[in-house]
């Protein structure tokens, strides 16, 4: 369950769903339309009456009713063609995170239709850990640092614990608003933040690639107002992601010190 994207895995059939954490919603009727994948389509494309909410923000629940019916739709399309009715089911949760945060987090899953009983929390790096790979029962620390969209998770794990870890609430949202801030400062462009997100994902680069490369964008021109196409290379990214990649080897260093 993240920030930007919420993934289930189903044992035996591997990631069966792997969709936006976002919801659609009529402000009039206070009903969901629109549910993960599709509701991030129709962000920035909807008429006064449909919002589209993300239920979390930083790891953590921040709108426990739309978070419930999320995570029903999910459980309902992973037990789609199954016999069961109820799931067992294991839901991560940022290292950091409190008490009452993650008996929200229990409590919205038992509410969506999982097992009363069978509502078991890992932390996110242990679970990317386990996924990677990675003998967790070994006598010796292995270093997990996770990106996500809300939070960055940085643990040493050792003999199936976490020895040391941290919870930092600057990620891939942070970065995608480095690069709006940039593009506004440097090109005197605004661009929303899907398009952020796309420079991110295609070009985007913490330290210089050995070839440049280049994305054309468009966006409104603040000075004219009007609509414009400027071309942005990788390099530009290295100077806008700098600040924020500086927060994430901060806090690797301040754990590694631990």
């Amino acid at each position: 369950l993240g920030t930007a994207n919420t993934l289930v895995y189903l044992r035996g059939k591997g990631i069966i769903i792997r969709e936006p954490s976002v919801v659609a919603v009529n402000t009039h009727t206070d009903k969901c339309r629109y549910v993960g994948k599709e509701a991030k389509e129709v962000i920035g494309r909807t008429p006064g009456s449909i919002v589209a909410v993300r239920p979390l923000k930083d790891g953590v629940i921040a709108d426990f009713d739309i978070a419930t019916t999320m995570l029903q739709e999910f459980i309902k399309k992973a037990l789609k063609g199954t016999i069961f009715t109820k799931a067992n089911v294991i839901i991560c949760v940022p290292s950091g995170v409190t008490a009452v945060e993650r008996r929200a987090v229990r409590e919205a899953c038992t509410k969506a239709g999982a097992n009363k009983n069978n509502v078991l929390i890992i932390e996110e790096p242990m679970a990317a850990a386990i996924g990677a790979g990675v003998d967790i029962s070994k006598p010796c620390g292995n270093m997990i640092v996770d990106i996500g969209g809300g939070t960055a998770d940085i643990a040493v794990i050792s003999l199936g614990g976490t020895v040391v870890s941290t919870s930092i609430k600057t990620a891939g949202d942070d970065f995608d608003e480095a690069i709006v801030r940039y593009m506004r400062k440097k090109h005197n462009l605004l661009i929303g933040e899907r398009t952020a997100e796309e420079i991110k994902i295609k070009i985007g680069t913490c330290y210089r690639r050995p070839e440049n490369l280049t994305l054309d964008i468009r966006g409104r021109n603040l000075v004219t107002g009007l609509p414009r196409t400027v071309t942005v290379t990788s390099e530009e990214t290295v100077e806008a992601l700098e600040e924020v990649t500086e927060q994430i080897i901060e806090a690797v260093h301040s754990v590694l010190e631990k």
